[in-house]
């Protein structure tokens, strides 16, 4: 919501920003001040404040002055205020994610192992009066035993989902832990909750007592039976095990009357008491990504442990933590290293206390970054019409790495280029064929080279160039992400391929752009005046290009190719398509020196030069007089 109030002054004060939830790890703002014709003037001589946030400096973006407003731990708002020359504006900020809870139910609520497979588990997204909120990702769910599985939305808010019980027959307690990141799915933020199912046993307990006697047992404070011994005295007895209760009380009767009490000891093994859930599983390694890691617990009874003394350990990454979550979960924050890694990181938690049983290993893939260059080198520098030459791309990240899968693109004004082939890792071969007739001179070869692409949405921009507005969507490492539904005003775009889309020509005004599946995941662009400024000021999505100059020279029945390596010279002879030719007659001189007896092999003939200085060397093809010249430094 924006307030703005002008007194005595023609002039106005506005604060530009989100319009809608803001994420709580920042956010930029901009105050902008237009004179009494609404052309906008430098925002000096004001005075600016916030309250539950805290101020940074932004950019330069003249007459703009721009901020970044970082909202306090745990604030649910925050409100910016600028006065100063008879003017005052206010702007208040609602900090996401809206949902505060993510609600787990499993029906029935006590599911028992030989009794029941499955159960349902309902997942709903809470804000905090009660009401379900739409605006999070998917929930991610982690059991520490049995699986969850087909995941379906159902309603507004509102997942559902079979949760499979274990094969073990022993009782032990399921913990299910959800998290819903926001405001897009590969977010720290968001709600979580979690859930304790108690697992019960049904099983038939075997012994032996006195023959024909009648037996009953308690356990938890619930009997069973009884059931009559066999004439030997053995007995199998049906009953329910919870969780956490490893002894039976037996009674006894037998036929006179007697009674008998005997404890029994179930000899049940240790349980997981450990659930812990992470978000997102693949981070970039840039340094500075950030992924979130949240741990629930419960004894054996299935009641949750506030302090339970869990330990988590990775390497690679630093992480921080734990830190008391609310609803009793324990958080740490994992920050990604700098150097990506071939394997995946393994974030490793475990509580000794309650035994070996319970831990979790979680891992967590370090991707690569998108092509931020790219190199284009031909095999020939003069090419001749109507033949085929070599072109390599390598495309590489911003550390300088080849980006293997990257899309390369190549064009030239004359010939065709076959598709683009990854011959290594990150090395793209391709052939240029030329058409055998045509203008002599210079010709530029082009390769435009971007992605690979992205599959999960994490960042929307929004630019200017050339007096154009464009989208653009990426993963949380940079990668594009193509066929993502946008919607600006009333109308619906798709990114393409490159991950993005025109949205049309800049024209003075607010635009909303706001993802079609995640509406957490928004832009709001502010274009100030006619041709600008655009706030936020935000550069286009990345792409690299690469050019080379090539001399195109008329064609020729074959091509003469020498190879110089030191005082040795290779020649052969090539038709337009590259295709060695056999039997070809050469006639070879030398400016000065000595030639040694030329070697034929496989169509490619080869001397050597003997001499103090530099020879020139000159092999022509008898047949068309067609000659190549290379210098030779013995």
């Amino acid at each position: 919501m924006l307030l703005v109030a002008s007194a005595a002054s023609a002039d106005t004060l506005d604060i530009l920003g989100p319009s809608a939830p803001v994420p709580p790890d920042g956010f930029p703002i901009a105050l902008v001040r237009r004179d009494g014709t609404g052309a906008p003037v430098a925002a000096q001589g004001l005075s600016v404040s916030a309250s539950g946030a805290r101020l940074r400096p932004g950019p330069e973006q003249a007459p703009l002055r721009t901020f970044v407003v970082v909202p306090e731990p745990g604030a649910r708002e925050g409100r910016v205020t600028a006065e100063g020359a008879g003017l005052r504006a206010e702007a208040r900020y609602v900090l996401g994610p809206p949902a505060t809870q993510v609600s787990l139910t499993v029906e029935p609520p006590a599911p028992v192992k030989g009794r029941d497979k499955e159960a349902r588990l309902t997942v709903r997204m809470l804000q905090p009066d009660g009401t379900p909120d739409d605006s999070g990702a998917p929930p991610v769910l982690r059991a520490n035993v049995g699986r969850v599985e087909e995941l379906e939305r159902t309603g507004p808010g509102t997942w559902r989902a079979r949760y499979v019980l274990p094969d073990t027959r022993y009782p032990e307690v399921a913990i299910l832990v959800a998290l819903s990141a926001w405001p897009h799915p590969q977010s720290i933020y968001g709600a979580y909750g979690k859930v304790l199912v108690p697992l019960a046993a049904s099983v038939e307990l075997p012994g032996r007592t006195e023959p024909n006697a009648d037996l009953s047992a308690t356990i938890a404070g619930t009997s069973f039976g009884p059931v009559k011994a066999a004439p030997d005295g053995r007995f199998r007895l049906p009953v329910i095990v919870p969780p956490g209760h490893s002894v039976a009380q037996i009674r006894a009767v037998d036929a006179a009357g007697n009674v008998r009490r005997s404890r029994m000891d179930l000899a049940l093994p240790p349980t997981d008491g450990l659930a812990c859930v992470l978000n997102p599983q693949r981070l970039p390694a840039d340094g500075v990504s950030r992924a979130r890691m949240l741990c629930a617990t419960s004894d054996a009874y299935g009641r949750p442990v506030q302090d339970a003394r869990v330990t988590a350990s990775v390497r690679g990454g630093t992480l921080s933590g734990p830190t008391r979550a609310a609803g009793g979960l324990l958080e740490w924050i994992f920050t990604a290293p700098s150097t990506p890694s071939a394997e995946p990181l393994r974030l490793v938690a475990t509580w000794p206390e309650r035994g070996t049983s319970s831990r979790e290993e979680l891992p967590l893939w370090l991707v690569q970054g998108p092509v931020a260059s790219t190199t284009l080198s031909l095999a020939e520098t003069v090419v001749h019409l109507g033949s085929t030459v070599a072109v390599t791309v390598t495309p590489r990240d911003a550390s300088g790495q080849p980006r293997p899968g990257a899309v390369v693109v190549l064009r030239a004004p004359v010939g065709t280029f076959s598709p683009p082939r990854e011959e290594a890792p990150g090395v793209f071969g391709s052939a240029w064929t030329l058409p055998p007739d045509g203008t002599p001179g210079d010709a530029e070869v082009e390769v435009h080279a971007y992605g690979p692409p992205g599959t999960e949405p994490a960042r929307l921009r929004v630019w200017a160039d050339g007096g154009v507005l464009s989208a653009g969507v990426t993963d949380l490492a940079g990668l594009p992400v193509p066929g993502q539904p946008l919607r600006v005003g009333g109308e619906e775009r798709v990114t393409g391929e490159e991950g993005t889309v025109v949205l049309g020509p800049v024209r003075p005004g607010r635009v909303e752009v706001v993802h079609g599946l995640w509406p957490g995941l928004r832009e709001t662009v502010h274009v100030v005046a006619e041709g600008g400024p655009v706030f936020p000021l935000e550069p286009p999505l990345a792409r690299a290009h690469a050019e080379r100059t090539v001399r195109l020279a008329p064609s020729v029945p074959v091509n003469v190719r020498l190879k110089v390596e030191g005082s040795r010279v290779t020649f052969w002879m090539e038709d337009a398509s590259g295709r060695v030719l056999q039997g070809r007659e050469a006639h070879v001189s030398l400016s000065a020196g000595q030639r040694g007896a030329i070697e034929v092999k496989d169509g490619r003939g080869s001397f050597q030069v003997t001499h103090d200085g530099p020879v020139s060397v000159s092999v022509a093809d008898v047949a068309t007089g067609v000659t190549a010249l290379a210098e030779v430094r013995p």
